[in-house]
């Protein structure tokens, strides 16, 4: 087996510590006044809703069965009428042709 050994790197310790290496901070840029004044179109108002407000309202056939995994994702799952379109529950003249 060869032996193992790490090379040195000064710039590494230069990159994680620029508090010790690094010049001091500039003044930063001057911003002009153009950059500070309201445009037309620079703000939009939507008519459509956001994802996060269709999940609190679930389409018929759909349930909810909460939070999942590491990420806390949304999970659900769907019964026959959100496959098909048709209530396999409902009872009323008509549903049944027969």
């Amino acid at each position: 087996m060869d032996e193992t050994r790490q090379q040195d790197n000064p710039s590494a310790s230069r990159s994680f510590h620029p508090e010790k290496h690094a010049p001091p901070r500039g003044k930063g840029r001057k911003i002009a006044k153009e950059e500070s004044r309201s445009v037309p179109g620079d703000t939009v108002h939507s008519d459509t809703t956001r994802g996060e407000k269709h999940g609190h309202s679930p389409e018929k056939g759909a349930h909810d069965t909460g939070r999942k995994g590491r990420t806390q994702r949304p999970s659900g799952t769907k019964d026959a009428s959100a496959y098909t379109g048709v209530d396999p529950d409902d009872d009323s003249p008509g549903s049944r042709q027969g």
